[in-house]
C-alpha cells in the first residue's frame, strides 16, 4: 500500500472510538472516511464534528466494502473477537482495542486469521508508545539501574467504573504490556485477588503477584475504588529505581540513586537494619512529543503502508491475554457486593 493513505473505517463511536476518530482524522497519512455504530444518535452527533463522515450501523456491510483498508475495532472487549475476525478474514487491516480478546485460544485465532490474510494485526497498548516508557526501556535495556529484580504497578482512580468487564480485564492489559515490554521474561507464577464491592460478580480492587523467569517479582494493584489517579510504575534494580506516573496531566519520569550497606554488622549490638548511606531522586527530562495514541495511530497507518509488524502486535499481545487467563483461572474473590 506504499503510495496512498490508506483508508480507514472506525467501528464504534462511544467515549474510547471518538477519541480514535479525533486521533484518526487529525493524520495526514490515513483518511477516516467511515464510521460504524448501532446507536443513530452518537452517529448523529460524530457528523456534527465530522460532517465529511459516511455514518453507518451494519457492520457485516461494512467489512465487505472494498473502499475500506482497515478497520478500528472500538467496541466493548466481548464483541473483540468476532469483530476483528470478520474485519481480517475479509481482508482488512484491524486494529483492536486492548485486551485482543478474552480468551489465549480466541486470540490465537485472530493471529492465525491476520497471518493468513497477509494483514496488520494491531493491539492498542497506548502506553507502549509513550517516549517516557520509552525511556523506561532504554534506561533497563542498558543496565543503568542494574539488574532489575522487582516492578510494582498501581492504577488507581474514580470513574469508567465498567459493567460490562472487571477492574482485572479492563485495566490489566496496560500493566501486563508494559510489564512484558520492560522485562520480556517468561511467567512462572501469577496470583489474582478480587474484590467486587459495588456489582455482584464485578470487581473493583484488583491485587495481582506476578513472578518472572530468573526471580524477578512484579505487583500490580488495580482499583476503581481511590480518590486520587495514578497510573504509576516503579522499576527496581540493584543500583538505581525508576519512577513513571503516566497519568497525562501529571505524567514524569523520576530515576533514584540510592546505596545500601549489606556487609555484616562490624559492632557488636549494632541495630539489626541494612544502613542507607544514599538516596536521591532526580527528574529526567525529556523533549516534548506527541500523545502516546496519536504515535500509537501513527505507528498503525506505517505498518499498514509497509507491511512492517507492530511494536504491538497480535502475536505480541497473546503474553497479555495469556497472563490475564492465567490469573482468571485460579483467582480468589472477596467483597460486600
Amino acid at each position: 500500500m506504499e503510495g496512498r493513505a490508506p483508508n480507514i473505517a472506525i467501528a464504534g463511536a462511544g467515549y474510547w472510538g471518538t477519541n480514535l476518530l479525533r486521533t484518526f482524522s487529525r493524520l495526514a497519512t490515513a483518511r477516516v472516511s467511515i464510521l460504524c455504530d448501532l446507536d443513530p444518535e452518537r452517529l448523529s452527533a460524530a457528523r456534527a464534528d465530522h460532517p465529511q463522515l459516511d455514518c453507518v450501523d451494519d457492520f457485516d456491510a461494512l467489512v465487505r466494502r472494498s473502499d475500506v483498508d482497515a478497520i478500528v475495532v472500538a467496541t466493548p472487549p466481548s464483541r473483540h473477537h468476532a469483530m476483528a475476525l470478520a474485519a481480517l478474514r475479509a481482508g482488512k487491516h484491524v486494529w483492536v482495542e486492548k485486551p485482543l480478546a478474552l480468551s489465549a485460544a480466541h486470540g490465537r485465532e485472530l493471529v492465525d486469521a491476520a497471518r493468513d490474510a497477509g494483514r496488520v494485526l494491531f493491539v492498542d497498548e497506548t502506553f507502549l508508545y509513550d517516549p517516557l516508557v520509552r525511556e523506561m526501556k532504554r534506561q533497563v535495556d542498558a543496565g543503568a539501574l542494574g539488574p532489575v529484580f522487582h516492578l510494582t504497578f498501581e492504577r488507581l482512580g474514580m470513574g469508567r467504573i465498567r459493567r460490562d468487564s472487571d477492574v482485572w480485564w479492563n485495566s490489566a492489559p496496560h500493566d501486563l504490556s508494559i510489564l512484558f515490554y520492560l522485562a520480556p521474561r517468561a511467567v512462572t507464577a501469577i496470583r489474582l485477588h478480587r474484590h467486587a464491592h459495588l456489582q455482584p460478580g464485578i470487581a473493583d480492587v484488583a491485587l495481582c503477584d506476578v513472578e518472572l523467569e530468573g526471580g524477578v517479582s512484579a505487583h500490580i494493584h488495580l482499583s476503581w475504588l481511590h480518590p486520587e489517579k495514578t497510573a504509576k510504575v516503579i522499576v527496581v534494580g540493584r543500583e538505581r529505581m525508576l519512577a513513571y506516573e503516566g497519568r497525562f496531566e501529571k505524567r514524569g519520569l523520576t530515576l533514584y540513586d540510592f546505596t545500601l550497606d549489606l556487609s555484616p554488622p562490624v559492632a557488636r549490638g549494632a541495630a539489626p537494619i541494612v544502613p542507607i548511606s544514599g538516596f536521591a531522586g532526580r527528574a529526567l527530562e525529556l523533549p516534548a512529543a506527541s500523545e502516546p495514541l496519536a504515535l500509537a495511530a501513527e505507528h498503525f497507518v506505517e505498518c499498514v503502508r509497509t507491511g512492517a509488524e507492530p511494536l504491538t502486535s497480535g502475536a505480541r499481545s497473546l503474553r497479555v491475554v495469556e497472563a490475564l487467563e492465567a490469573a482468571d483461572r485460579t483467582a480468589t474473590g472477596g467483597g460486600s457486593a
